[in-house]
């Protein structure tokens, strides 16, 4: 029988027969030995009080993250499109391309799906890149669903409660073989953002665009037209600011769009995070003020930020994506990390460049987490690998043009402890380093950010990440996974920032564990990478 007509004769079967069909691969899972999914343990239940079981009626939701195929493949491909010196340099792939090479199959999705609804769980969502399969229960059918139990618990080092798994989840070995992480099974990872509001004032206050556009020399490279960035957010804002700022600078950009996840938007009451949400947008336009923006808002958990990943891979509308919130690596499950850099795998492949804050506490980036501050650690995503990193100077002017700079305190940058070091970079011991570049970062030479209804004066690593976004949208070509490109010019485009350290490390001639390869010089830097 042809596939085609095997398909038809499975539609037209009784529903009985569907329903049996299935009930009998959810028996057949189920008498499987069940299998342990590494990576799926909170690292706070380390320093944490248990204080109880999870009521068993609670309701929750989780992300199924399943594995990539091809994924050796899928590496090379990357490295191949995103190196200017490659045959394949600039040849990326559509989503639908994506799908076909790398992404988990249909049936494996289905059985997936299937042993998911025989535990009692509603598959409420798949993603479109088939990499998440969402479904949502209560605590007793998750317990039963992963073979886990669920616990309440208070972190005795930040002082907040939580809930958790107590164990790795299982799962019958078939399903666990698709499995790579499950994503929502606790809700102690809050993404901080990485910005610092230094004060209000009456009037503008700070660097702004015309300053910023002459320090870092871009007036020759136009205003971005054509080109559109995401901002990756977890709170959200006020158009009335960003019209606001707009107006006091003559920007003529157009009003950012917002692009819900999982049912986040925030604009209608944003939270504490609004402040980040405005500068993100208002720097963007500030730099390159003909590009679209589109602000993709997302539940502030990891099941969030792993769905956000894998929906801006999913649309694809976007040539570069602007990321100013970011989680301490030790504090940070496996199943998290590769579920979002999965999907920005996708993205990558597909020509979207990522430019991450990477902290704003230093060499020791948990400082504001449970790991302490004694601890040398880097922020994610700006850790991975195929995310450039931005670390934060301080930045003097001259009139409206450039100064010098020098290193800022507050500078994310260390060593990874998960990532190791990829074929462009000399790592330290064999790990991948941070940042890559840098941009203004403090406060004490921070941007004029409308927010709130007033003007206020903000730094912070934040704003840094976006000044680099904003050049890749002047810049106009797609750069995909902008590292290799990047450290290829060995120093050619940047102001090299040589004085300053922020903690551990010292900035110094050359790339450094502080600011990377340093800050762009707009002209210089977008003819060498045109070669």
């Amino acid at each position: 029988m042809s596939r085609r007509f095997r398909a038809l004769a499975l539609a037209a079967a009784p529903l009985p027969l569907l329903a049996a069909a299935a009930m009998a691969g959810t028996a057949a899972a189920q008498t499987q030995p069940l299998v342990s999914v590494p990576g799926n343990v909170s690292p706070a239940l380390a320093h944490s009080q248990r204080d109880g079981a999870v009521d068993a009626d609670t309701k929750m939701s989780v992300s199924v993250a399943l594995k990539l195929r091809n994924s050796s493949e899928l590496d090379k491909l990357i490295a191949d499109v995103s190196n200017p010196r490659s045959p394949e340099h600039g040849k990326f792939i559509t989503p639908a391309q994506f799908n076909d090479r790398f992404a988990p199959t249909q049936s494996t999705v289905d059985s997936v799906s299937s042993y998911l609804r025989g535990q009692g769980l509603a598959v409420t969502k798949v993603s479109e890149n088939r990499q998440v399969v969402t479904a949502s229960g209560t605590a007793s059918q998750l317990q039963r669903a992963f073979a886990t139990s669920l616990g309440r618990y208070t972190d005795t080092a930040q002082h907040r409660d939580f809930f958790a798994n107590d164990s790795a989840p299982k799962l019958p070995a078939n399903i666990a073989a698709a499995v790579q992480g499950v994503v929502g099974l606790d809700n102690h990872a809050v993404k901080h953002k990485n910005s610092v509001s230094q004060k209000k004032a009456a009037a503008p206050s700070g660097y702004n665009p015309t300053q910023l556009r002459g320090a870092y020399d871009t007036g020759s490279l136009g205003t971005g037209s054509g080109q559109s960035v995401a901002l990756w957010e977890f709170d959200g804002y006020q158009a009335s600011n960003i019209a606001a700022y707009d107006k006091q600078f003559s920007l003529s950009s157009s009003a950012p769009q917002t692009v819900s996840v999982d049912g986040a938007n925030y604009d209608a009451s944003p939270g504490d995070g609004q402040g980040e949400v405005e500068l993100d947008i208002e720097i963007v336009h500030a730099m390159a003020p003909a590009a679209s923006t589109y602000v993709y808002e997302a539940p502030n958990s990891d099941q969030g930020e792993v769905d956000m990943a894998n929906q801006i891979a999913s649309d694809n509308k976007v040539s570069v994506v602007s990321i100013s919130w970011g989680s301490c690596e030790p504090d940070t499950t496996q199943a998290a990390i590769t579920g979002t850099s999965n999907g920005i795998k996708q993205a990558t492949a597909e020509g979207i460049s990522f430019f991450a804050a990477s902290g704003d506490d230093g060499s020791r980036d948990c400082t504001r987490s449970q790991t302490g501050s004694g601890v040398d650690a880097v922020d994610f995503p700006a850790s991975d690998p195929n995310v450039t990193g931005v670390g934060g100077t301080h930045l003097s002017v001259s009139g409206n043009g450039y100064g010098s700079e020098s290193a800022w305190n507050g500078s994310g940058g260390g060593t990874s402890t998960v990532f190791d070091a990829p074929s462009w970079q000399a790592g330290s011991n064999g790990k991948r380093t941070v940042p890559d570049v840098s941009s203004d970062a403090d406060p004490n030479s921070g941007y004029a950010i409308y927010s709130g209804g007033s003007w206020q004066v903000y730094g912070g690593t934040s704003c840094a990440a976006p000044m680099w976004a904003g050049f890749a949208a002047l810049y106009g070509a797609k750069l995909g996974a902008a590292n290799q490109a990047l450290y290829g010019l060995k120093g050619t485009g940047f102001h090299d920032v040589t004085s300053g350290s922020n903690g551990t490390f010292k900035a110094g001639q050359g790339y450094d564990q502080v600011t990377g390869w340093g800050s762009y010089d707009g002209a210089k830097l977008a003819a060498a990478l045109k070669g």
